[in-house]
């Protein structure tokens, strides 16, 4: 009996899970779909503590999750977890989801990089004191031609170094020392797959959004509502001050064309009616 209940618990735990992500799936209308293939735990339990309340983080199987998002009334979801061939991990939640792709952008942080990584930024070796005693490791920093010293029975770093170019591949020796020296060059974050909306699948790229570029957009579809605005004479509280100062403007230059004279325009006129003397005067002297 005891034999027969062990063998039920595997079968028991998955049950249980495509029950709690198939009411997590119907009761959240998004579900963004992480890579984990090189996402530490600690880098997913910092997005719990950050969501905590907002969203819930949660780590499964692409099996079970596309039998529950498939239970779930979820298709799209299940159609885009049957395709994929990586790890996955769910950030399900109500928030929009490009308000969220910001947020887990902004919350990447440098760490140092493991060995055939890219370094996303350019990598500098300070002048510093290492704390390392010197030894075998000075071959190390000769190979990757960082100038050293040996002070106060340590290795001290001479100059400041670039050892590293943003795009360029970490190779293990540099990897090896800039852990040691508690380097960071690569940024370490969740890595979005796509995130599923109702049954709107929205890819990662497509939910990347330059919000240099959306203010621009944002200040000069204003700027051309307010001109609209004002050119159709539509009385809005924005432009209501611009509105009557054209009008003014235009009232003031329709009184002077037409020769009407008071005390705003008199002088308009005058100016006006000498000017067009002048031009008379010429022509006849011409």
């Amino acid at each position: 009996m005891a034999v027969q209940r062990t063998l039920l618990r595997p079968r028991e735990r998955k049950a249980r899970e495509i029950e709690l992500l198939e009411r997590l799936f119907r009761e959240k209308p998004v579900v963004v779909v992480l890579d984990l293939t090189r996402t530490s735990t600690d880098v997913l339990q910092r997005f719990r503590v950050t969501l905590r309340g907002r969203a819930v983080v949660r780590v499964a199987k692409k099996t079970l999750a596309a039998i529950a998002a498939e239970r779930a009334g979820r298709k799209a979801l299940a159609d885009l977890l049957r395709g994929l061939k990586t790890p996955v991990g769910f950030i399900v939640t109500e928030l929009n989801p490009f308000r969220l792709k910001i947020e887990i952008d902004q919350g990447r942080i440098l760490t140092p990089p493991k060995a055939g990584e890219k370094a996303d930024v350019d990598v500098v070796v300070p002048p510093m004191n290492t704390g390392i005693p010197p030894g075998p490791i000075l071959s190390e920093f000769g190979k990757l031609r960082i100038p050293t010293r040996i002070e106060g029975g340590t290795i001290w770093i001479a100059k400041e170094t670039v050892v590293a170019k943003k795009g360029d591949e970490i190779s293990p020796a540099l990897a090896s020392l800039l852990a040691k020296l508690d380097i960071p060059a690569v940024y370490r974050g969740l890595n979005v797959i796509a995130a599923v909306d109702g049954e709107l699948v929205i890819r990662a790229e497509d939910l990347v959004l330059d919000l240099d570029s959306v203010r621009r957009d944002l200040a000069s579809c204003h700027a051309s509502a307010r001109l609209l605005l004002i050119e159709l004479g539509v009385p809005e509280p924005e432009v209501i001050a611009d509105l009557l100062v054209l009008a003014q403007r235009r009232a003031v230059s329709l009184a002077t064309e037409a020769g009407y004279v008071t005390s705003e325009t008199v002088e308009h006129v005058l100016r006006t009616a000498e000017a067009r003397a002048q031009a008379l005067a010429r022509l006849i002297g011409s």
